[in-house]
C-alpha cells in the first residue's frame, strides 16, 4: 500500500470519529450536563460554598455579621402575675435578611437555675437594620417572680439571602406620651414617604429610664398605608410607670406577608 492509501485512509477514519464524536458525543454530553445552579447541593460555578455566595441568593455564613442582642432581654410587669419580654436586636447586614429566624427566650427568677417559662419564636429579620423580639403578654403562676431572660437563635435557622431592594421610607412624628401615672398612652403619626404602597406593618414602641433600660413596650399593626399618606396610632398600658420616661422610641418594621402577624 503506497503512502497516499495511507494517508487516505487516515483521514476517513479522522472524518469518521469527527462525525460520531458530533452525533454521539455532543448529544450524550447535553443529555448529561447539568449547568450549575443555586440548588444541586454542589460547590459549583462562581459559588462560594455549597449553593451559596456568588450569584446565589443565599449568603454563605462567613459572608455575613452577626446578629448584634443590644442589651439583656428585659422583663416588663403588666399586671400581676402577667409579664411581657422585650429585646432589641441589630442585622449589621445592610444587604441581607433572614426571612424565619428561630429564637429561644428562657425566664428564670431568683432561685432557679432552670428556666420557669421558655418561649419559642420566630423573628423575620430585616436588612441593615434594628429590630424588636417581643413576647407576651403571658403568667406565671403561685409566687414566681421572673427577674432575668436570655434569648438563644436557632443557628440552623439563621439563612442569610440577598436584599438588596431599598427598604420603604416609613417614619414616626408627632410622639406624644401622656397619663404617665395613670394608664399611660403613646400616640404617634406614622408616615409612608414611598411611591408605593405598604402592607404588613409592625410597630414596638419602647419606653426607656434615665439608665437607657427598657421598662415598657407595646405593639401595633397597620395593615396597609397608602403612598404619601399618614395613619395615628396609639399605644397604651394597663398600670402607670413606676419610673421617668426619658426616652421613647417607635421601632418600625415591615412584614414580608401576613404570616407573621399573631
Amino acid at each position: 500500500m503506497n503512502s497516499w492509501s495511507r494517508r487516505r485512509k487516515r483521514i476517513i477514519l479522522a472524518i469518521v470519529f469527527f462525525v460520531l464524536v458530533v452525533l454521539v458525543g455532543v448529544p450524550v454530553f447535553f443529555l448529561f450536563y447539568r449547568a450549575p445552579t443555586c440548588f444541586d447541593g454542589r460547590q459549583n460555578g462562581d459559588e462560594a460554598g455549597v449553593d451559596c455566595g456568588g450569584s446565589c441568593q443565599l449568603l454563605c455564613r462567613a459572608e455575613s455579621l452577626p446578629l448584634i442582642v443590644k442589651g439583656d432581654p428585659r422583663i416588663l410587669t403588666l399586671a400581676t402575675s402577667t409579664y411581657q419580654v422585650v429585646v432589641l436586636v441589630e442585622n449589621a447586614n445592610n444587604s441581607a435578611e433572614i426571612y424565619r429566624a428561630g429564637y429561644v427566650l428562657k425566664i428564670y427568677d431568683t432561685v432557679s437555675v432552670i428556666p420557669v417559662k421558655t418561649i419559642k419564636g420566630e423573628a423575620y429579620v430585616p436588612a441593615g437594620s434594628v429590630f424588636a423580639v417581643f413576647e407576651g403578654p403571658f403568667s406565671l403562676e403561685g409566687e414566681v417572680i421572673p427577674n432575668r431572660a436570655t434569648l438563644e437563635w436557632d443557628e440552623s435557622t439563621l439563612v442569610w439571602r440577598k436584599n438588596v431592594a431599598s427598604p420603604p421610607e416609613l417614619t414616626a412624628a408627632d410622639i406624644v406620651l401622656s397619663r404617665e401615672t395613670t394608664s399611660p398612652r403613646l400616640e404617634a403619626v406614622i408616615g409612608n414617604l414611598t411611591l408605593a404602597n405598604v402592607s404588613n406593618i409592625d410597630l414596638t414602641a419602647v419606653i426607656s429610664d434615665a439608665e437607657d433600660n427598657i421598662f415598657a413596650a407595646s405593639k401595633t399593626f397597620i395593615d396597609n398605608l397608602p403612598a404619601g399618606s399618614e395613619n395615628p396610632v396609639i399605644f397604651t398600658w394597663p398600670r402607670a410607670f413606676d419610673r421617668e420616661a426619658v426616652e421613647t422610641g417607635i421601632i418600625i418594621r415591615v412584614f414580608p406577608d401576613r404570616s407573621f402577624i399573631r
